[in-house]
């Protein structure tokens, strides 16, 4: 078994920046390059076809990283066969209320559902399909895909937009610079049911938000971080 943690929120609600956050404390991540956006010729990136294409290629990635997970642990459990099966047999009672593992964790920037709003007005069609989808992953690959949603003040969040903005102009040609689609996509995020909802607005230290994320989803939490937050006490 994987599993994914999907972040998700408003653009400017602070998926890249916790996403950096994890990874420097030894976190795998699935950031936005893992899957680049397809384009073709004349259909437009935020069409109800590229989005459908999008959401396939982020199935199939994140299937591919589930077979070398499992390659990977069939030749770990090979090599330490008879260490292996003995601490099994030892603890297969005892850790049955255990944490999962932290190698078995991957925390993705956006889900599958940010396509739900990108498609615009055609995105209705693809929620149900995408929680279908992520059920028969669950089901029948072991992939246990979870979302979480960051959420932010508005005026918190379209300070931060127009900050990133500033930095990055191109961002503009995905609407970022235009209010209504701050509220549009704010509104969005709040009528949608995520597995866990947690707070991102600036007051909040990274090792908190990242406390309960961990703990909510009954994951082992990164030893680094808290050796740090122990140094800064």
């Amino acid at each position: 078994m994987i599993t994914v943690i999907c972040l998700e929120g408003c653009h400017g609600s602070g998926k890249t920046e916790l996403c950096k956050y994890l990874s420097k404390h030894g976190v795998k991540i699935l950031d936005e390059a893992f899957l680049d956006m397809p384009s073709f010729s004349g259909i437009p990136p935020q069409s109800l076809t590229m989005e459908t294409v999008w959401i396939s290629n982020w199935m199939q990635r994140v299937m591919h990283i589930k077979n070398k997970h499992t390659f990977e642990s069939h030749n770990n459990t090979t090599n330490n066969n008879n260490t292996t099966n003995n601490v099994n047999n030892n603890n297969s009672t005892s850790n049955s209320n255990s944490k999962q593992p932290l190698s078995t964790v991957y925390i993705a920037d956006r889900s599958p559902y940010s396509a739900v709003l990108y498609a615009r007005d055609h995105g209705r069609l693809l929620d149900p399909v995408i929680r279908i989808q992520i059920e028969e992953l669950r089901k029948y690959a072991d992939i246990d895909i979870r979302t979480v949603y960051l959420k932010v003040s508005k005026n918190m969040l379209w300070d931060r937009i127009e900050k990133r903005l500033a930095r990055e102009p191109s961002r503009r040609l995905y609407g970022e610079h235009e209010y209504k689609w701050m509220e549009d996509s704010v509104d969005f995020y709040d009528s949608q049911k995520w597995d866990l909802t947690v707070s991102n607005n600036d007051n909040i230290p990274d090792v908190d938000r990242v406390q309960s994320i961990f703990n909510h989803f009954n994951l082992e939490f990164p030893k680094s971080i808290l050796l740090d937050d122990d140094r800064q006490e």
